[in-house]
This record gives structure tokens, sequence and C-alpha cells, in this order.
């Protein structure tokens, strides 16, 4: 979303288990809809990083603000 033509969101971080039950989800999200989600927009920054034995997250980092899902 763009308030006065400035992009709002500028970072995404992808924590994930590359063998976890409870980041099967995420992992199969990376696969099929990721690079899609990448090449249309392409104003923002998505990092993806392995944490393990940890369930799934995801970081949001805002012009102003960190907000963590």
């Amino acid at each position: 979303m763009a308030l006065r033509g400035v992009w709002q969101l500028q970072k995404l971080i992808v924590s994930y288990c590359d063998w976890g039950g409870s980041s099967r989800g995420i992992r199969a999200f990376m696969e099929t809809h990721l690079p899609t989600f990448k090449e249309k927009n392409p104003q923002l920054e998505v990092v993806t990083e392995i944490i393990r034995n940890q369930h799934p997250h995801l970081k949001a980092f805002y012009s102003k603000k960190i907000l963590c899902f």
C-alpha cells in the first residue's frame, strides 16, 4: 500500500523450519507463490531464513514501525 506515492511496507522476513511439520505450509507457499509475489512487488525486499525447532513466523518492516505476525 502506498501513502502519497511512498510504499509503507519495506521488507518482509519469512522465518521457517526446513524439516518441522508446522512449517509445511510455508514451505509449500514459498515453492509455489513466493516467486510470483516477488516479481509483482519489486519495491519490496523479501528475505527467507531457516530457524530450526521453531514455528514459522513473518516479520514486516514498515517505513516507521516493525510488526511481527
